[in-house]
């Protein structure tokens, strides 16, 4: 049987909604509370959509995004290791340069009561799109290909969920649980 991603999704009612005006201090309260109020969705999908001040979702604001905001240095940073290909040298001597996070948790909070979600929040292209009644092994190419975590999933216009790269990969062990050899 075919699995389709509207089986394992995540589905919007399970995701922290925050304005694109809030603050990053904001979308990570949002974004506990959502996970306190639904456990079993706990690590899916550590996120939020994004929306204007009309409730339409025009945005997705995921964990990595938040990391860069909370330390900036590291969107420069990223841009080097992808051209030169970051080894554990590297890596070592860059932390060291750069004394990423030396100071970061100090002013955790300060630094997210600064920042906004619109200026970390992705605004989803077609590639970052898939419809519920795709297939999983559709949803794992178009992630691979694309290089997206998350894929945002759609029933007609409507917003209908997220599915992550995890989602996939815990239905992949589940199914391999199963055999029986």
């Amino acid at each position: 049987m075919q699995h389709k991603v509207k089986d394992i999704m995540t589905s919007v009612g399970h995701l922290a909604v925050v304005e694109e005006g809030s603050t990053l201090f904001e979308a990570i309260l949002a974004i506990g509370e959502i996970r306190k109020i639904n456990p079993a969705y706990a690590m899916r999908c550590p996120a939020a959509l994004v929306s204007d001040g009309d409730s339409q979702i025009i945005g997705f604001l995921d964990f990595r995004s938040m990391i860069k905001g909370l330390e900036p240095r590291y969107g420069e940073i990223a841009e080097t290791a992808r051209e030169e290909g970051p080894s554990a040298e590297w890596i070592e001597s860059e932390l060291k340069k750069h004394g990423l996070w030396a100071n970061a948790l100090d002013d955790i909070c300060k630094t997210a009561g600064e920042i906004l979600v619109k200026n970390l929040m992705t605004v989803p292209g077609d590639n970052q799109m898939i419809d519920v009644n795709r297939t999983l092994n559709e949803a794992l190419f178009h992630m691979v290909v694309t290089g997206n975590d998350y894929l945002l999933v759609r029933e007609g216009e409507m917003l209908a969920g997220v599915i992550s790269f995890s989602d996939i990969l815990a239905h992949v062990c589940d199914a391999v649980k199963e055999c029986r050899m």
